[in-house]
């Protein structure tokens, strides 16, 4: 059985991956890459008490959900203007954990699965008026990329930073032992932080990535890979362990043009 190394923080998707990965003849590893620490809640609390100053709220990881979560506090449920609202997620993953955590808080476009992708959903889609912004809680490493295509097509947006993101503190040993498990084929990497935080640490250890194939989930992920001269094996579209399974099986029939993915 080949090993997948999933340079990524376990979810409660993992199990899910673990599982189908197992199915299809893979073991899966999971590595978190980052840390995370919020902040800016108590302002991001005020604006989530306004609803009718917005169009909607986009989510683009579950990191900004759970900013969210904290800014409101285990008790308080999500303003109730927010369910009448357009509200946006990138992925999956995000899209149940809003459900599951903020009231059943349903959002749209959770198969866009990037930047571009997501604002072309939001122009095709949305109906109402473009005088109020989009609330936007994002990462200190958000790309503007969704911001100035939404601008381009005339919508506003209040992006507003609510956690930072670092380097997982136990990511050496973690990977160490990783890396010593037998049969190791594949690394997966998520997003082009946990690229430079994994790159980082070879770095330090003069390790090489030499024998392993690099899997990109995302073409800005492997952009990233490609910027550190490092060859990519194949690129899943979408973060998900149906694409992710499709690229360790035919990896020549995934590789989708270059355009920038959420950055969280």
């Amino acid at each position: 059985m080949k090993t997948v190394i999933l340079l990524k923080s376990e979810t409660d998707s993992s199990d899910v991956y673990g599982r189908i990965l197992e199915a299809n003849n893979f073991k899966a590893i999971f590595v978190p890459t980052l840390g995370f620490g919020f902040k800016n809640l108590e302002n991001l609390k005020t604006k989530l008490e306004h609803p009718e100053s917005y169009s909607g709220i986009i989510f683009t990881s579950p990191r900004s959900v759970d900013a969210v979560r904290g800014a409101l506090g285990p008790d308080t449920p999500m303003p109730e203007g927010w369910f009448k609202l357009f509200n946006l997620s990138v992925g999956e993953v995000t899209h149940n954990l809003a459900m599951s955590t903020l009231n059943q808080l349903h959002t749209k476009g959770k198969d866009t699965g990037n930047a571009n992708n997501l604002s072309d959903f939001i122009k095709t889609n949305y109906e109402g008026s473009k005088s109020l912004p989009f609330l936007f809680p994002c990462g200190n490493l958000r790309t503007d990329t969704l911001i100035t295509k939404l601008a381009e097509s005339g919508f506003l947006s209040d992006a507003f930073e609510v956690y930072e993101t670092i380097c997982h503190p136990d990511l050496g040993d973690n990977l160490k032992k990783a890396l010593e498990e037998p049969n190791v084929e594949f690394m997966a990497f998520f997003s082009p932080s946990g690229v430079n935080c994994t790159y980082e640490y070879f770095q330090k250890n003069n390790l090489s990535f030499e024998g392993k194939k690099l899997i990109a989930i995302g073409p800005s992920t492997r952009k990233c890979i490609e910027g550190k001269g490092l060859e990519v094996y194949s690129v899943a579209e979408k973060p998900t362990v149906d694409y992710l399974i499709k690229v360790l099986i035919n990896p020549n029939e995934c590789r989708p043009k270059l355009e920038l993915d959420m950055d969280e």
